[in-house]
């Protein structure tokens, strides 16, 4: 976050720390903020299923959360290889938003009307970063994930 802006107008900021970790609090507050305030996590996918792996401030997902993403996705028939990451947000009981964490802008809609909704849109920006983000410590580290 800035600090206050010094007496010639230009913000100074704070030391941050730059790790994957970091960035991954950071866009996941960033995107629950976009979202009113709900809680956003970030999951894997394992080879039957996806698992929380990451939630922002110290918040956690609803214990039945896996189980419903897992539902959402066989039931849209997403594709869901084992690595990938997703970012959720629950919208109500059982309801969820998803999308997937990417580096690559996804294409545009068929017949180029925008239909989705303003929350699958601010996952969608929010996975786009963490790709982007993540993708940049990969290539930092050689492959490792280090610092930027």
């Amino acid at each position: 976050m800035p600090r206050a802006a010094s007496g010639d107008g230009v913000s100074e900021q704070d030391e941050r720390p730059h790790t994957l970790g970091f960035w991954r609090e950071e866009v996941l507050r960033r995107a629950g903020q976009a979202l009113q305030g709900r809680v956003v996590g970030l999951l894997e996918a394992t080879v039957d299923s996806v698992v929380p792996i990451f939630v922002g401030q110290g918040r956690s997902l609803p214990s039945s959360a896996a189980a419903e993403i897992n539902d959402a996705l066989r039931r849209w028939k997403v594709p869901i290889p084992p690595g990938s990451r997703w970012l959720a947000c629950r919208l109500d009981m059982g309801r969820w938003c998803i999308a997937p964490v990417r580096s690559d802008i996804p294409l545009p809609p068929p017949g180029g009307i925008e239909r989705r909704k303003k929350e699958r849109m601010a996952l969608e920006l929010a996975g786009l970063c963490l790709g982007l983000i993540e993708e940049r410590f990969e290539l930092a580290s050689g492959g490792g994930g280090g610092p930027v």
